[in-house]
């Protein structure tokens, strides 16, 4: 990362200390009194010397942040930083990191605002002790409140160590992204198993084709020039004439997930509709099935494939999806790979692809996703006050009983999923 200049940062508890270490000189020349002058003059030196012991400190840190993992929406991200400490003789304490939510000035206009606010809460990490010579590592953790590109850029890295009076503050500056992805929802056992059984998306009760499986099918007449092995001997002495068993085809193993025209989608509607496509992916890839995806331009089609490369570059597609780029209807997938086609959307829908089937959340899933973990404008908030309440009597809030309320028959949300 690159390490920007220490500065002095203006600390409330530095304010009010300067204020009544300037009522000292004042009393002292009024009474004559000279311990008042050598009180005066250890507070200046404490002040000064808090500012230089944590100058001295700050400017020998160095910090790396490392690549972050993909999650999931409502996960916790954890982010590690390595820290170093190069000074020869001084250790380091109270180190504190927080990620900058805005874009400092010194970096110039050509860094762009980081994303992270909209999608993650505050990350912060604390290190008590970095010994001189040394690296450690740490880690912040950041609850998840949406999906999408999360960036981060400026780190700020500050200590109040000595006496905790001056604050003393240095940015390191690196761009850097995380995906969050969507929350997956849990899809119904039968839908899966009417995929694992060879049926069509749409109709459990559709009879399987004739062709070169295990199960059993029919049987036919004996055309002459087949083998005998598959002639039906007990039936063929019923019926008086050569009857060959015919197998069923076997199941189609490849599996197309699309999207329906989503401009016009609600927040909750579209998050209903990620979830549900992630969940699908996840789950048909657990049941032996190749996945792709069906982008709304034929550049960013995912062919199907059978691993775990495959399931991550589907669920990294949908956490960076943009509603706003979609067409009217998807483009077809190439005729080459026979598969089958599940096209998901919240809303009523048409697609020009015959052989697809078109799903809403509600038809292959069962439970509910939360509301907050999806909408950050839904997630929990904790203010100062309720946290410094919880600090100073943490026996309250499990000693005392809960009123019960009157029940109320509960809103079940549109579309939402576990």
């Amino acid at each position: 990362m690159a390490r920007l200049r220490p500065r002095f940062v203006p600390h409330f508890p530095a304010i009010i200390f300067a204020l009544t270490a300037l009522l000292l000189p004042i009393g002292a020349i009024n009474g004559q009194n000279n311990l008042l002058f050598w009180v005066f003059g250890v507070a200046v030196a404490t002040l000064l010397g808090s500012g230089i012991i944590g100058a001295w400190t700050i400017s020998n840190i160095t910090i790396e942040r490392e690549p972050i993992e993909p999650i999931h929406a409502g996960d916790l991200l954890r982010i590690r930083y390595r820290i170093t400490n190069s000074s020869r003789w001084l250790p380091a304490f109270a180190i504190a990191i927080s990620e900058l939510n805005h874009r400092p000035l010194i970096l110039g206009k050509a860094r762009t605002t980081p994303t992270w606010p909209r999608r993650l809460t505050q990350p912060f990490a604390f290190a008590e002790l970095i010994p001189r010579k040394s690296t450690i590592t740490i880690t912040a953790e950041a609850a998840a409140t949406a999906r999408g590109l999360a960036t981060f850029d400026a780190v700020q890295v500050w200590t109040t160590f000595p006496f905790g009076l001056s604050r003393k503050t240095m940015l390191h500056a690196r761009e850097q992204s995380a995906i969050i992805r969507p929350l997956p929802a849990r899809i119904h056992p039968d839908f899966i198993a009417s995929l694992a059984r060879g049926r069509d998306l749409r109709a459990a009760g559709t009879t399987p084709l004739a062709g070169g499986g295990d199960e059993f099918h029919s049987l036919r007449e004996h055309i002459q020039g087949e083998p005998t092995r598959s002639i039906a001997w007990k039936r063929s002495a019923t019926a008086e004439k050569l009857l060959v068993r015919q197998n069923a085809q076997p199941p189609n193993r490849r599996l197309w997930i699309g999207l329906a025209d989503l401009r016009r989608a609600t927040p909750d509607e579209l998050n209903d509709t990620l979830s549900t496509a992630a969940g699908l992916a996840i789950a048909a890839a657990n049941a032996g099935y190749a996945v792709g995806f069906l982008a709304h331009t034929e550049v960013g089609h995912l062919p199907p494939r059978q691993s775990a490369r495959a399931i991550a570059e589907i669920l990294d597609a949908l956490a960076l999806l943009d509603p706003a780029q979609h067409s009217e209807s998807l483009p077809p997938p190439p005729r080459s790979i026979p598969a089958r086609i599940a096209i998901l959307g919240s809303r009523p829908s048409t697609t020009a692809i015959p052989s697809a089937g078109l799903y809403s959340p509600d038809q292959i899933t069962t439970g509910h996703l939360p509301s907050h973990a999806t909408d950050p404008s839904r997630s929990p908030k904790r203010s100062w006050k309720r946290t410094l309440a919880e600090f100073l009597s943490p026996s309250s809030a499990s000693t005392t009983p809960t009123t019960p309320t009157t029940p109320t028959t509960p809103t079940t949300p549109t579309g939402g999923k576990t």
